[in-house]
């Protein structure tokens, strides 16, 4: 398949950047806001639980309780076993799809409509297309791979507070943990803020190296070269959560240039905001909608991940 639009992003592989965006368009126009613990976001767990067993895989439920909130977390997962599913190594592959909560704060600044359709959407679409490619991969891979719905990964306070972001992957993990399944992780690749028309996928100071070159390599393979690590962000998000945990990880994020100056200056005040080049400022505004979103875009990411494939197995399959 070849995804085109006019910004120029094209990619070839089996993801399929139109169906992903009508999963997106579902989320957004059927069902609206998601935040953590909200019964929008329960409606979008079924959701998305729908699919992945209209794909003939398993959904699987991980959840718990808040309990600073009393909020439940939804984790959702699914596995596609590989040579020895009881005991062989994990390659997991994850993205949020909790929305931003932007209602009811002290700050007006901070109460506005948001849909998420990047923040959100994306990514947890794109997961969706990549469960279909995966399980119909000829030749299967060896390794198990589970994917890895996320909940709770946005700050409950607007204003970063680690205490109260990243919820629902450190519960996972502990989880993982608890049920001695966390040693068979050998890697983790998070995808987030994906689906912007002028895609780009930034470097992440926080990433392993050694997975970083695995999708340097695959960008070059697809053609995307230029879509890459062409700018440098250090950016706090569930992959982190993974890493603490021992766990060899990579984000693959859009973050660069998307903050605008209001949001920017609030985190960092004096300071003067980077010149964006071109690139759409929808970070955490209304202006996360459909209208920036490309299925070309959704398309390159997942063909990212899936070029990516034969690499990351060797890299887990190290590991063992």
């Amino acid at each position: 398949m070849l995804g085109s639009c006019g910004s120029g992003v094209t990619s070839t592989g089996p993801v399929d950047g139109s169906a992903a965006l009508a999963h997106v368009r579902h989320l957004v126009e059927s069902i609206g806001p998601r935040p953590f613990g909200s019964d929008n976001l329960a409606k979008t767990a079924d959701y998305f639980c729908a699919q992945i067993e209209g794909l003939g895989l398993k959904a699987e439920r991980h959840e718990a309780i808040d309990p600073p909130s009393n909020k439940p977390i939804r984790n959702l997962f699914c596995r596609i076993d590989g040579k020895d599913p009881q005991n062989g190594p994990i390659l997991m592959i994850g993205a949020h799809y909790d929305t931003k909560l932007t209602a009811g704060h002290a700050e007006p600044a901070y109460n506005f409509p948001f849909v998420g359709a990047i923040d959100g959407g994306g990514a947890p679409c794109v997961l969706l297309e990549l469960a279909r490619c995966i399980k119909a991969r000829q030749p299967a891979l060896e390794c198990n791979v589970w994917l890895y719905w996320i909940d709770a990964e946005e700050s409950l306070d607007f204003q970063w507070n680690h205490e109260r972001a990243l919820i629902g992957s450190k519960a996972f993990c502990r989880w993982l943990a608890n049920e001695k399944l966390l040693p068979r992780v050998k890697a983790f690749v998070l995808i987030d803020l994906i689906g912007d028309q002028n895609i780009k996928i930034d470097r992440d100071g926080k990433s392993n190296e050694e997975l970083q070159r695995v999708f340097e390599r695959a960008a070059t393979q697809m053609g995307g070269a230029d879509r890459v690590y062409k700018y440098k962000s250090s950016t706090t998000d569930d992959h982190e959560v993974f890493r603490d945990f021992g766990v060899p990880s990579v984000l693959l994020i859009d973050f660069h240039h998307r903050i605008g100056e209001k949001r920017f200056l609030e985190s960092n005040p004096g300071m003067k905001l980077p010149a964006n080049e071109g690139y759409a400022q929808w970070w955490h505004t209304a202006d996360d909608n459909l209208s920036a979103m490309s299925p070309a875009a959704l398309a390159f990411a997942g063909n990212l991940v899936f070029a990516a494939l034969p690499e990351l197995e060797q890299f887990v399959q190290r590991r063992k």
